[in-house]
């Protein structure tokens, strides 16, 4: 798909010009930011199908105007639509109405079984959009007419709903039975195969939704489910749905469950039975996970693929941020901006109940990867609904791009937008930004590399290639401040030597991607430009010359082909062919063992992940107090403090323990902080710098670290008490 770029000569001005963000103040300062790219570190792969939409509803057109590497079609709608008649039930969305949304009322479309389907994987298929998901019906009923709001006393099981059955045990047919009582889910995939083509063709479904956002059936679809889900039908119907899915497409993969949001993750939304299982597991994605690891070891093949969870930011400014749309709220904008840092930052605490009360679980992403290795390694990480607010302002841009590429640099298999409004041409841009941001194709690269800024909270960036080649660089780079301009200074630590870059990006002015700057004079791989306060670019950094060292096939790749290649080359099998150019990896002009030596350690560096300390968030309570954020208990933490050398502190910590009974008043839950708890003196080193280890005790919460006294000794040897607030807490570190 072509899409508008403005011109170099029309757009240059922008780049160091103010952007005038409605409600907000002109940029006319300025801040200098670091950015380092590193081509020789570790390197992964990133799927294409993280750029990925949702449906849209009663339109012509089934998928927004993004050139997508995904789409899904899924929603409270298809909870309760009937594929055998497209009959559907809106839950409390629209009063429990039963009727032909789906297919727009448009009764030549009604007469065709699982229309909303067909149009919506064939217009994909065109738009050559390569990963499709569809919803599978799970919640035991659907729509048996269209008659209207369905009433109180018409909850299901009565004559307004057919029953859903995972598998018909007899033969199927392409033209369904409405006449009976059933909707079967392994006829309607074999309808959808036998129509469109099975999971591994360009035009039929690669994935399928169980459901959707199950723990919430009570709530939304009230008339259909009106009990709460517990953990034993979840994991049963999941087992049950996807075996007989995968009995008719099997090499389809299975998405489940698309839970709505943290309440999901972590009691299934406080599951009747969520009290059996809360002792054994830290929450309920755990939980899921080691049932389904067990349902394959008894059925013999994965029945679950892909853990999906919906994410739809809490994080407040004035408001929460997927509802504020008044852009003079600037603390919400500012929140935005931040939000994504939920899903990968430990250092970040944002303002909602989730920051609040939800700390144990947060970064997201990290705790999701953790629960899986632990319990059913090999599946996947999707989001199939998420959104951070600002689809018509550059700060959703911002906060969007900076989603995708947290997607790409955490491992996340399959991500998709949901629109909450009508208006969020900003948030796909940020999508074509990733995907298609010159007009002509050229996209982010399919190979993260290692990139970071020097305060994340002003800007992130996210580095790629496309495979080994590292001739061209994309680097997605945002500037978070309001009123500020980004001095970007750029450096990329590679074999190749780069002389031009393109900027491209997305401003305050328009959601049309801009032709901002081109970049001539980079010397020594690095360079500088200015992004406008609340942007975010795409650079594209090029190399006029570059042999992929180590690609002594040259089939454009360095991987273990080559290093296989390259030792039969040195012991002389007689089949062995190299390119000396890219054998030569030490420039020696012979190829020899050490070449060998040098591809080995090069491929090790980039499959290696580097060690990073786990950080962990704090904050000021008061002068000389500080809080670390809950989800410590029973860890120990290493804290550096910073004060003048030689200049001593003495410390203590405190914290609420909410089991042990409190001697006063009987009940649980008790503020600890005594004799146990002192940490005593240290002294800062020459450096400034002075290391305290604290073993947090189980059960603590609220933990506070607190300075006693921070003091110097005079010309006599006198004891001087100095201001707490001279000392510093410069990190905190789980070990």
């Amino acid at each position: 798909m072509q899409k508008k770029i403005f011109s170099a000569a029309i757009a240059a001005s922008v780049l160091c010009a103010a952007v005038n963000v409605p409600g907000t103040i002109l940029a006319a300062d300025s801040y200098d930011l670091d950015v380092a790219v590193n081509l020789n570190g570790y390197r992964k792969s990133i799927s294409p199908y993280i750029y990925g939409v949702n449906s849209q509803f009663r339109s012509e057109e089934y998928l927004y105007d993004a050139d997508a590497g995904s789409a899904r079609q899924g929603g409270n709608r298809f909870s309760g639509y009937n594929w055998e008649t497209n009959y559907s039930n809106a839950g409390r969305d629209w009063l429990h109405n039963s009727d032909e949304y789906l297919v727009d009322f448009d009764k030549e479309q009604l007469a065709i079984p699982g229309a909303p389907a067909l149009g919506f994987a064939r217009e994909a298929a065109e738009k050559d959009v390569p990963y499709k998901i569809t919803t599978i019906q799970m919640a035991g009923y659907v729509a048996a007419d269209a008659g209207g709001e369905v009433t109180e006393d018409e909850i299901a099981p009565s004559s307004r709903w057919k029953e859903v059955k995972a598998a018909k045990g007899s033969e199927f047919s392409m033209t369904p039975d409405t006449e009976d009582d059933y909707v079967y889910m392994d006829e309607y995939v074999n309808y959808l195969v036998n129509t469109l083509g099975d999971s591994t063709t360009s035009t039929g479904y690669q994935a399928y939704n169980l459901d959707n956002e199950p723990s919430l059936w009570s709530a939304t679809h009230a008339r259909m489910h009106p009990e709460k889900v517990t953990c034993e039908e979840i994991v049963s119907k999941s087992i049950e749905y996807s075996s007989a899915i995968k009995a008719v497409d099997p090499n389809a993969e299975i998405f489940g469950l698309a839970l709505f949001g943290v309440n999901a993750y972590t009691t299934f939304n406080s599951a009747p039975d969520w009290s059996e299982h809360s002792s054994e597991y830290d929450w309920f994605i755990s939980y899921y996970l080691d049932e389904m690891r067990k349902a394959e070891e008894e059925y013999g093949k994965r029945l679950i693929d892909v853990i999906d969870i919906h994410y739809y930011s809490e994080a407040k400014g004035q408001c929460r941020v997927t509802e504020c749309e008044d852009y003079t709220h600037t603390d919400c904008i500012e929140a935005r901006v931040q939000s994504p840092r939920s899903l990968y930052d430990s250092t970040y605490i944002e303002n909602s109940w989730i920051g609040e009360g939800e700390q144990e679980y947060l970064p997201i992403f990290p705790t999701v990867h953790e629960s899986i290795d632990k319990y059913y390694p090999g599946t996947k990480l999707a989001l199939t609904e998420y959104n951070f607010g600002g689809g018509n302002h550059i700060s959703g841009a911002v906060a969007q791009a900076d989603a995708l590429g947290t997607f790409a640099a955490n491992d996340v298999y399959a991500a998709n937008l949901w629109a909450l409004n009508s208006n969020f041409d900003y948030q796909l841009s940020a999508i074509d930004l990733f995907t298609n941001y010159d007009g002509n194709g050229s996209a982010f690269g399919d190979t993260l590399v290692s990139s970071s800024t020097s305060d994340i909270s002003k800007g992130t960036s996210y580095a790629a290639i496309d495979g080994s080649d590292a001739s061209k660089v994309t680097l997605v780079l945002t500037n978070k401040s309001l009123n500020e301009v980004q001095k970007a200074s750029v450096s990329l630590d590679s074999d190749a030597d780069y002389s031009s870059a393109k900027v491209y990006g997305i401003t305050g002015d328009s959601s049309e991607i801009q032709l901002m700057q081109t970049v001539d004079n980079i010397e020594n791989n690095s360079f500088t430009i200015e992004i406008p306060a609340m942007t975010v670019v795409q650079i594209e950094i090029n190399a006029d010359e570059y042999t992929i060292l180590g690609d002594v096939n040259t089939d454009g790749t360095v991987d273990e082909t080559d290093l296989n290649l390259l030792s039969d080359y040195i012991l002389a099998e007689p089949e062995a062919s190299v390119s000396f150019a890219h054998a030569d990896m030490v420039a020696d002009s012979v190829i020899d063992s050490f070449d060998l030596i040098s591809l080995r350690r090069k491929l090790t560096e980039w499959m290696t992940p580097p060690e990073t300390a786990e950080l962990v968030a704090y904050w000021a309570t008061k002068t000389g107090q500080w809080r670390i954020k809950n989800g410590m208990d029973g860890e120990t933490v290493i804290c550096t403090f910073g004060g003048d050398p030689g200049n001593k502190l003495n410390l203590a910590f405190g914290y609420w323990d909410p089991v042990s009974i409190n001697p006063d008043t009987g009940t649980a839950g008790v503020w600890i902080h005594n004799d146990t708890t002192k940490l005593g003196n240290y002294t800062f080193d020459e450096n400034g710098e002075a290391e305290v280890i604290i073993n947090v005790p189980e059960n603590a919460v609220s933990v506070e670290i607190i300075i006693y006294n921070y003091t110097t000794a005079d010309e006599s040897g006198t004891i001087v008490q100095l201001d707490k607030g001279l000392v510093s807490l410069k990190s905190v570190i789980c070990e």
